[in-house]
């Protein structure tokens, strides 16, 4: 209940308005409703269309009265002709508020994705990689896809109990003993349907689950397509994609025998509410003709709306696990949001003295006695060149991470020209020139690459940019130039042109600082040497720090910090420590 309420909650609240004037227009059609009902048999009887009645008590003679007085000739015309207007009316309202439910709908269903997207976006980064992205994946796309049609459900729930309430009235002015024992009949079968609400929501939340799995089958399948031809494990994938979809398929089906079981009970109980209804009428309550036919009409229009009711309900029920889903990780990253300004805060920051680390440690997991950074004091003067150096899980790219503000330490500081890196990381970020060790790319052109770090660039700084990464002869020879589609996450082009691309996506931005992630680790010689050769270009133009897993690639630079269980142990610059053979950095140079 508590999960409804916040899902109510959060709709009332994004649309107050149209909300409330949905609702309006739900009573307006179900009162609608109600005069087409009240209207049709008295004016049939008014009429003298129906044989041997007369308008001497009741709604007829209410409406005989006002039609007198009116002075309006009664006829079948006449009759059909108000009957007509009365539901055109309807008719028009109805489009009217199914097109505002659709509105309200899709209006909320954005509203959320990116209000959850957001939250993700600003989450930190040590959150995020706790995370696995297949889960995150499947709820911003399949849970939110059930929290949309949640709320087709619940505006139908809503429209269902206004109208069925509007024919309860009618139905107590005509016989307030009768109304009431077909409202008790219908209590009654709520009560004893209970259970199958309870399974619709263990269902949904099964389906949850199953999702999950789904999602995260499919991205470890294609993610590893590869290496899944490469062993012939095609089948096994197949299998373990089946018997997850085909998990999907059952408890959909089983929640589709609990819809269609409902439906069933709730005919069968109306056939027999009703038919002791009717029998009650004419040997209890002594109804005449008129208000027979009247409350037989509602009766039979008011089990329909109830069974409508109780199967939306288990409707909202089902896809309430995908909200819940959604909220868990909304708060999960909220919780962890960066202390940063919004983007729109567009300040750079250019160093003039360097960035200072302060006696920083950093661990991944407090319970755990190893850390992964550990007192690293030293300093990155500006517009130089350095080089973290060290075996795998030396703490190399955790410092690069702390860097870029990626991670906090957990205890020092980061000091960017004096100036603590906590208190400027969103113009600090937007100082960065980043690549990793894997490039991304887009499925989309290489120009369309660039721009999407510096989206104003103008043609010669782009050209500029891929000059500068060694990379320009290389775009011009394409087919398509500049526009050619490099395929998803540049599948199309080389490790090497990929890695060029990127440094050159990097560059663009004017960065005051570049990071380079073992940029070249995958790289053959002839690419290792010519990213070489680009970042030799930009020396002394910028400050730059290389995370480097061959040391042929940092001969030249000006400062090489060597780390081992997250400390920095060594430091100078090649020919000095190569000088001393006993030194960790000789034992990793040879």
């Amino acid at each position: 209940m508590r999960m409804l309420f916040l899902y109510v909650w959060n709709l009332y609240n994004f649309c107050r308005f149209r909300f409330l004037l949905n609702i309006v227009l739900m009573i307006v059609l179900g009162l609608l409703e109600g005069i087409g009902i009240l209207l049709i048999i008295p004016l049939l009887i008014l009429a003298g269309i129906i044989p041997g009645m007369q308008a001497t008590s009741g709604i007829a003679f209410w409406f005989k009265q006002l039609f007198q007085h009116a002075g309006i000739p009664l006829n079948l015309l006449v009759v059909l002709a108000i009957y007509t207007a009365v539901n055109v009316g309807q008719s028009w309202l109805k489009r009217y508020q199914t097109i505002l439910n659709a509105d309200i709908q899709q209006a909320f269903g954005v509203y959320l994705g990116i209000r959850l997207f957001r939250a993700v976006a600003h989450a930190r980064w040590q959150t995020i990689m706790c995370m696995a992205k297949s889960d995150i994946t499947n709820v911003m796309i399949m849970e939110l896809m059930r929290v949309y049609s949640g709320i087709n459900y619940f505006l139908q729930t809503v429209a269902a109990v206004f109208i069925a309430l509007i024919q309860v009235a009618i139905a107590l002015m005509v016989s307030p003993g009768l109304t009431a024992l077909v409202i008790g009949g219908a209590v009654i079968l709520f009560v004893l349907l209970r259970p199958l609400m309870r399974e619709s929501h263990k269902v949904g939340k099964e389906i949850s689950n199953l999702n999950t799995e789904l999602v995260s089958a499919l991205t470890e399948q294609l993610g590893g397509l590869k290496e899944v031809k490469s062993y012939g494990m095609e089948s096994v994938q197949i299998d373990n994609f089946a018997n997850t979809r085909n998990m999907i398929k059952d408890n959909l089906i089983k929640f589709n025998l609990i819809q269609t079981g409902t439906s069933m009970y709730y005919n069968i109980g109306a056939a027999v509410f009703i038919s002791l209804c009717l029998l009650a009428a004419v040997d209890v309550f002594r109804l005449d003709t008129q208000q027979f036919i009247l409350i037989t009409y509602v009766s039979a229009r008011l089990w329909p709306r109830l069974s409508s009711f109780q199967s939306t309900v288990q409707n909202i029920l089902m896809v309430l696990p995908g909200f819940k889903a959604a909220r868990d990780l909304e708060e999960q990253c909220l919780a962890a949001q960066e202390e940063a300004p919004e983007e729109g805060a567009a300040t750079r920051m250019e160093l003039a003295r360097g960035v200072e680390f302060s006696h920083v440690t950093f661990f991944y997991d407090k319970e755990r006695s190893s850390y992964a950074v550990q007192d690293a004091d030293f300093f990155l003067p500006a517009n130089s060149t350095t080089a973290l150096v060290g075996v795998s899980g030396a703490g190399k790219s955790t410092v690069v991470d702390l860097l870029m503000g990626l991670l906090s330490p957990g205890t020092g500081r980061i000091l960017l020209d004096g100036r603590p890196l906590a208190e400027n990381l969103r113009a600090w970020r937007n100082s960065i020139g980043y690549v990793p060790q894997d490039p991304f790319l887009f499925n989309a052109s290489i120009r369309d690459n660039l721009l999407w770090s510096s989206p104003d660039a103008p043609e010669e700084e782009i050209w500029a940019a891929l000059r500068s990464a060694s990379v320009d002869s290389f775009v011009r020879s394409l087919p398509a130039g500049i526009d050619t589609v490099v395929g998803d996450r540049g599948v199309r082009l080389s490790g090497g042109e990929r890695q060029r691309i990127v440094l050159a996506r990097a560059l663009l931005r004017r960065p005051s600082i570049l990071v380079l992630d073992e940029a070249t680790s995958s790289l053959d010689s002839e690419n290792e040497r010519r990213i070489k050769l680009a970042i030799e270009g930009l020396r002394g133009k910028l400050t730059i720090v290389v995370v480097a897993h061959r040391i042929s690639t940092i001969r030249n630079v000006d400062r090489i910090f060597v780390l081992e269980d997250g400390r920095v142990v060594e430091q100078g610059d090649y020919d000095t420590l190569m000088e001393d053979q006993n030194s960790r950095f000789y034992a990793l140079a040879c």
